[in-house]
């Protein structure tokens, strides 16, 4: 608009030149609150507690050991497959699948056009495969049985290399089959020298064999286990009933109104005025340990200490339901609702490039 020569320029009234002045307070408002919700969950912990009662147990005889365990299938010592020689028809079937049968022993007798053949059997054995009938037609070369040795099954443990030295040629391996009572004895038969490296560390593989065991077939699972280390017969008593102080090593003996089983809270024994008697300790598989004393023998009822943790909730360095009072801030849900801040570059952020006269803030209506 003109007046008098002069230019008189009219700026419209609008809420969009303010926006400049309340966009940094805003971001920093919001920033300010999202760190109180934030936060307390960061630093909110789990709270335990630690409880000890004692225990009144038996000081036992017997012994410990250290052992190498491992589990696999049983494969045959000695497995074949039989086979025809020539093409033609099953004349005969002589036996069925799980019988022994003796070396030479006829098993089958197969016709073809020249004459016959005799499938016998090459050494003692059990027939584990057998699916032909009288009548049925084989191709030359076809299998007609299988039959595995009674001389044995042989099992590969996977040793770790923290163990694999302690493992020797003919030593003692103790049998556990599934599907089969009781144990039986074998021995290492072969070790493997070249390791294989998984997660870290390296196994090596060696091979037990156990005699024949009627009753098992192949494939069967089983566990063995070879003791590396005994250490004779003793005085035995659980690692907890051991207390260390120093170089010294000792046991307390239970009040002498106790029974085996009696469990004492921590705070229904002085531990003061119970009998502390010195042991030597020996070789321990982790659950009991070997002690040595003339003051104590089997049968003598000790305390065995028991120590648990339980979880009693959680901690918080601030109130996980507001902070300072500002968690629970009347309408700040809403407000943090109606703020999109998911374009806006924080990181860049210059305030000299703020929008003029009129210039959007994402998330904020003009």
């Amino acid at each position: 608009m003109k007046s008098g020569g002069n230019t008189i320029t009219v700026r419209p009234c609008s809420k969009r030149k303010y926006i400049k002045y309340i966009i940094i307070p805003a971001v920093i408002f919001a920033l300010v609150i999202a760190s109180i919700k934030i936060l307390p969950k960061i630093f909110r912990k789990e709270a335990s507690s630690r409880i000890t009662t004692y225990q009144v147990e038996e000081i036992s005889y017997g012994n410990v050991s250290t052992t190498i365990s491992g589990s696999g299938t049983l494969t045959p010592v000695t497995q074949d497959t039989l086979t025809s020689t020539n093409k033609g028809e099953v004349e005969s079937v002589n036996y069925t699948v799980g019988d022994e049968v003796a070396e030479g022993d006829i098993l089958a007798v197969i016709k073809y056009d020249e004459g016959t053949e005799e499938i016998t059997a090459p050494y003692d054995g059990i027939l584990i495969e057998f699916p032909i009938e009288a009548g049925d037609e084989v191709a030359a070369g076809g299998s007609v049985a299988m039959i595995m040795g009674k001389d044995g099954y042989t099992m590969g443990i996977a040793v770790d290399e923290l163990n694999i030295s302690s493992v020797a040629l003919d030593q003692n391996v103790t049998f556990s089959i599934d599907a089969v009572d009781g144990e039986y004895i074998g021995t290492v038969t072969s070790i493997s020298y070249n390791g294989s490296s998984s997660g870290g560390t390296t196994a090596y593989q060696i091979t037990a064999s156990v005699d024949y065991i009627s009753g098992v077939y192949p494939g069967m699972s089983a566990s063995a286990e070879i003791v590396t280390e005994d250490s004779g017969e003793g005085l035995l008593v659980p690692v907890d009933a051991v207390t260390t102080s120093g170089d010294d090593n000792y046991i307390y003996l239970a009040p002498s109104d106790s029974e085996t089983g009696t469990t004492y809270e921590e705070n229904d024994i002085d531990l003061d005025t119970l009998t502390k008697v010195s042991v030597e300790t020996g070789m321990s598989d982790g659950t009991y340990i070997m002690i040595e004393s003339d003051e104590l023998s089997e049968g003598d009822l000790i305390l065995v200490t028991k120590i648990t943790s339980t979880l009693t909730g959680s901690e918080s360095e601030g109130e996980s339901e507001g902070f300072g009072g500002f968690g629970n801030f009347e309408g700040m849900d809403e407000f943090m609702e109606g703020m999109d801040f998911s374009d806006f570059d924080f990181e860049n952020f210059d305030p000299s490039q703020m929008p003029q006269g009129g210039g959007s803030f994402p998330g904020m209506s003009n």
